[in-house]
């Protein structure tokens, strides 16, 4: 290919990279507060899911008042687990979705090195170095970007977060709010 061409590419690339920079600075508010949402609701269904462990409860509310219960106490852990189910992947996929743009970006590289020789000038160099020194990903409000690596920090996070407070919740005591760990926002 010219050079003119792997201008033009690199130009584009670079268009791109600030179509994404200006959505960012609009969306970066929503991905922070997602992020810190499913962060504070997955610790707080584990605290009370290692706290108390999942119990089966005697009877349903509406069975007090009628007599009879069809669940048999079974709805309460029902819903809890799928409650920290559908809290988990809704985490994994606020995660990995806008990962995508960081990976994305890093896609020209390996095409770039496998340049020939002959047609390799310097705006493939520029190209390569645009494509290695640009940080091209979503972000919660500068604090962090949104990469795969992400993931797996947050998931340390989570427990950590766990066994520090297993360790500091004295033996026997159990939480008497129950139910905020029911509680789950979309």
């Amino acid at each position: 290919m010219p050079q003119m061409f792997w201008r033009t590419v690199r130009e584009d690339y670079g268009r791109v990279t600030l179509l994404v920079r200006k959505i960012d600075e609009v969306i970066n508010g929503i991905v922070f507060i997602s992020f810190a949402n499913n962060l504070y609701f997955v610790c707080l269904q584990l605290f009370h899911t290692l706290d108390n462990g999942i119990k089966r409860t005697g009877e349903c509310r509406a069975s007090r008042h009628k007599g009879t219960s069809p669940f048999a106490g079974y709805e309460a852990p029902a819903y809890f687990i799928f409650s920290l189910v559908y809290l988990i992947s809704r985490s994994v996929a606020v995660s990995l979705i806008p990962s995508q743009v960081n990976s994305a970006s890093l896609v020209p590289a390996p095409v770039l090195y496998d340049v020939p020789s002959p047609v390799y000038c310097i705006e493939v160099q520029r190209f390569i170095d645009q494509v290695n020194g640009d940080d091209v990903a979503l972000s919660g409000m500068q604090f962090f970007t949104v990469t795969r690596g992400l993931l797996l920090t947050v998931a340390g996070t989570i427990v950590t977060y766990e066994l520090v407070m297993l360790q500091l919740t004295p033996p026997g005591q159990a939480t008497s709010d129950n139910t905020a760990s029911n509680v789950t926002t979309i």
